[in-house]
Protein backbone atom coordinates (compact mmCIF):
# COMPACT_ATOMS: atom_id res chain seq x y z
CA UNK A 1 0.00 0.00 0.00
CA UNK A 2 2.62 2.58 0.59
CA UNK A 3 4.07 2.01 -2.53
CA UNK A 4 1.22 2.39 -4.47
CA UNK A 5 1.04 5.91 -2.36
CA UNK A 6 4.42 6.93 -2.91
CA UNK A 7 4.50 6.60 -6.23
CA UNK A 8 0.41 8.43 -6.67
CA UNK A 9 2.35 11.65 -4.68
CA UNK A 10 5.22 11.38 -7.01
CA UNK A 11 2.26 11.64 -9.79
CA UNK A 12 0.01 14.33 -8.15
CA UNK A 13 3.01 16.24 -5.81
CA UNK A 14 0.43 18.15 -4.03
CA UNK A 15 -0.32 15.09 -2.06
CA UNK A 16 2.24 14.88 -0.23
CA UNK A 17 1.24 17.90 1.50
CA UNK A 18 -1.87 16.13 3.08
CA UNK A 19 -2.20 14.76 6.21
CA UNK A 20 -4.88 12.56 5.88
CA UNK A 21 -4.17 11.19 2.41
CA UNK A 22 -6.19 8.13 2.14
CA UNK A 23 -9.27 10.13 2.19
CA UNK A 24 -8.83 13.25 0.75
CA UNK A 25 -10.81 13.76 -2.02
CA UNK A 26 -8.88 14.32 -5.17
CA UNK A 27 -11.75 16.12 -6.89
CA UNK A 28 -10.23 19.38 -4.68
CA UNK A 29 -7.63 19.88 -6.68
CA UNK A 30 -7.58 21.58 -9.99
CA UNK A 31 -5.10 19.41 -11.43
CA UNK A 32 -8.02 16.60 -10.87
CA UNK A 33 -10.08 17.91 -13.71
CA UNK A 34 -11.26 15.03 -16.62
CA UNK A 35 -8.09 15.01 -17.89
CA UNK A 36 -6.41 15.02 -14.55
CA UNK A 37 -8.45 11.89 -13.81
CA UNK A 38 -7.99 10.58 -17.08
CA UNK A 39 -4.18 11.21 -16.86
CA UNK A 40 -4.43 9.33 -13.56
CA UNK A 41 -6.22 6.31 -14.93
CA UNK A 42 -3.56 5.83 -17.69
CA UNK A 43 -0.64 6.45 -15.73
CA UNK A 44 -2.15 3.51 -12.96
CA UNK A 45 -2.19 1.22 -15.85
CA UNK A 46 1.00 1.67 -17.03
CA UNK A 47 3.13 2.03 -13.87
CA UNK A 48 0.56 -0.76 -11.95
CA UNK A 49 0.01 -3.47 -14.78
CA UNK A 50 -3.95 -3.10 -13.90
CA UNK A 51 -6.48 -3.15 -16.73
CA UNK A 52 -9.46 -0.68 -15.88
CA UNK A 53 -12.72 -2.34 -17.72
CA UNK A 54 -14.55 0.52 -19.35
CA UNK A 55 -17.40 -0.20 -16.84
CA UNK A 56 -15.49 0.75 -14.09
CA UNK A 57 -14.26 4.09 -15.29
CA UNK A 58 -16.17 5.79 -12.88
CA UNK A 59 -14.88 8.80 -11.41
CA UNK A 60 -16.67 7.70 -7.86
CA UNK A 61 -14.16 4.82 -7.98
CA UNK A 62 -10.78 6.71 -7.75
CA UNK A 63 -12.30 9.82 -6.02
CA UNK A 64 -9.92 9.15 -3.17
CA UNK A 65 -6.18 8.00 -2.79
CA UNK A 66 -7.51 5.16 -0.72
CA UNK A 67 -9.77 3.87 -3.35
CA UNK A 68 -7.31 4.12 -5.63
CA UNK A 69 -4.82 1.72 -3.60
CA UNK A 70 -7.69 -0.28 -3.14
CA UNK A 71 -8.40 -0.47 -6.42
CA UNK A 72 -4.69 -1.54 -7.52
CA UNK A 73 -4.12 -3.96 -4.91
CA UNK A 74 -7.53 -5.27 -5.46
CA UNK A 75 -6.81 -5.86 -9.45
CA UNK A 76 -3.21 -6.71 -9.52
Amino acid sequence: MDSVVLRLSKMIPQLREEPDLESKDLRDYAEFDSLGILEVLVWLEDEFAVSIPDEELRVENFKSVGMIVDYVIAHR
